[in-house]
């Protein structure tokens, strides 16, 4: 007998070989008997566990090979395997009255199995006695006794180390709350996540958004970056979800639901959305590619670290939002002001120009026609003609001005006709081509026509003014239920839209006023432009009336 055995006195009890022997020559018998008798046993997660999970098939194996090396003499190798047990059980977060439930029905399955063996031996000194029994019994539950008290020790640090997490997200709480810039928030965001967890954040930035839906930009990541393999994998599955998903040891994609039992992964993410459920980004949970042990509870508490970060953004984003339409507000008062003034002078002008000059002319030729009239018919009827061709023209000028004021010519001949004549003026008018598509007909409201019509005379004008371009592409299309989509791309110089300041005469008056008027029809404006790579306005608005024929 090996000398370790000191330390353990009840092995010296009883017959050690015939112990053995017994155990090895019917082993697959108590195997069995134990499975049956944990199937009878309450349904719990560690009896599903044990029964139908391959890694916990095995591990009943490993046990009961463990178990014979015990026997043979080995006994420390099976009570420290025991203790590390205690420990992953405790980290996996199964009931110690599950497990223990286990060790229970080992004791059963060798009793039945022992008994039958008993009862088929003639003599005495072939059947196993009360002390090989009882040397069962002491070496399972020494066993039970470091199990049990490996899983109360690492059950005490997992709740301190829980206590210690709900401090730092408290601590997190309360700093980002009074954060207002949002880059400073995600990178706090990041921070919090090494507070908390201990392991490294990522956060990808939804940053691009289209009347059509959403476009997730991958290379705007805020943290330690992602390689391209694993983000492309974590970003289809979350934007197509909007749940929570997972890479597990072997890259393997899978959504973290509350029945994923495996707490070791590669990545762990989280869709960040605000409090009206609007997407924002994901954040994602690492260790740099290394495996990382992720408990349920840490998963539970990601989930509520992402929304917090998500409302305090949506907040700073509202935030900020008004405080840009004060400054828009402010900006529009002041250029409509000056616009009016504007407006004003150019029509006193006009009538001065026009109407008040020909009047003034119509009234003298008319006092000269009156001298004429008895003395010189055949002057008269010249002068006459030529009064005729003066208020002709005055009618004329008079109706340009009014139609500028508002166009007719989309009453008259409806929009799509207005807008070819607007784009034949501005093709004549300046060297640049508009190629311009759009349903056979279309039927809009009166109200809505005329604010497309200067939503696309602003477009052009701001074309012309800044952009450089030689190319406009102009589209109208019906989409989505009775939406009319209108699109107006140059292939000009491009601009930052985040930049209030880009033209310097009129710091984005254009394109405030357009956003107005589509939103005043219960639309939404956006604008997609890079420095260099052109301008895309796109214009979606309800339709009143839809499609005509």
């Amino acid at each position: 007998m090996p000398d370790r055995e000191v330390s353990h006195p009840f092995l010296l009890r009883g017959n050690s070989e015939k112990r053995l022997d017994f155990y090895i020559c019917h082993k697959e018998q108590i195997h069995a008997y134990l499975l049956e008798f944990i199937q009878a046993e309450p349904p719990t997660l560690y009896q599903e566990f044990i029964l139908k999970n391959t890694e916990g098939q095995e591990r009943v194996q490993i046990y009961l090979d463990s178990f014979e090396a015990a026997l043979s003499g080995n006994v420390q190798t099976f009570l420290d395997d025991q203790k590390n047990i205690g420990y992953v059980r405790a980290i996996e977060g199964y009931h110690l009255n599950d497990v223990y439930r286990f060790t229970v029905a080992v004791k059963d399955a060798l009793w039945k199995a022992s008994s039958e063996y008993n009862q088929s031996k003639q003599g005495p000194t072939d059947r196993l006695g009360n002390d090989d029994i009882f040397t069962f019994n002491k070496l399972l539950d020494n066993a039970y006794y470091l199990l049990s008290l490996s899983f109360l020790e690492t059950r005490d640090e997992i709740i301190v180390r829980h206590r210690e997490q709900l401090q730092a997200l408290q601590r997190f709480a309360a700093g980002i709350v009074s954060i207002f810039d949002e880059e400073d928030i995600w990178a706090k965001t990041i921070q919090g996540v090494f507070d908390v967890f201990g392991l490294n954040g990522t956060f990808i930035l939804d940053s691009q958004k289209s009347p059509l839906g959403k476009v997730l930009v991958a290379e705007r990541m805020i943290g330690i970056q992602l390689s391209s393999s694993d983000l492309e994998k974590i970003l289809e599955s979350i934007y197509q979800s909007l749940t929570p998903m997972a890479l597990d040891r072997d890259k393997g994609l899978i959504q973290l639901t509350d029945s994923v039992d495996t707490n070791q992964f590669r990545i762990v993410a989280s869709p960040v959305m605000d409090r009206t459920s609007k997407f924002i980004g994901i954040l994602c949970v690492h260790d740099q590619g290394r495996i990382f042990r992720f408990s349920k509870f840490d998963r539970n508490l990601l989930y509520q670290f992402s929304y917090f970060a998500g409302a305090v953004s949506a907040n700073c984003r509202m935030v900020s939002e008004i405080a840009e339409k004060k400054e828009d507000l402010r900006n529009l008062t002041t250029r409509l002001i000056s616009v009016q003034e504007e407006e004003r002078k150019k029509i006193a002008a006009d009538i001065h120009d026009v109407l008040t000059q020909a009047l003034t002319g119509i009234g003298y030729k008319a006092l000269y026609c009156m001298e004429i009239m008895e003395r010189d018919h055949e002057k008269l009827y010249k002068e006459l003609e030529i009064l005729t061709d003066t208020i002709n023209d005055a009618l004329r000028q008079s109706r340009q001005i009014i139609n500028n004021l508002r166009p007719h010519i989309l009453d008259d001949i409806g929009i799509i006709a207005a807008f070819r004549k607007l784009i034949g003026d501005f093709e004549k008018k300046f060297d640049m081509n508009v190629r311009f598509s759009h349903p056979d007909s279309l039927q809009v409201g009166p109200d809505q026509g005329i604010a497309l019509f200067r939503i696309l005379q602003e477009a052009l004008h701001n074309t012309r003014r800044h952009a450089n371009a030689t190319n406009v592409e102009l589209s109208l299309h019906i989409i989505n239920e009775g939406y009319l989509k209108m699109t107006v791309e140059d292939n000009g110089q491009g601009f930052n839209p985040r930049n209030k300041n880009r033209y310097p005469l009129r710091p984005g008056l254009g394109l405030l006023t357009m956003r107005e008027r589509t939103e005043d029809m219960g639309g939404e404006f956006v604008v997609d432009s890079q420095e260099q790579k052109g301008c895309r306005i796109i214009v979606q608005i309800p339709l009143k009336e839809g499609i005509d024929g």
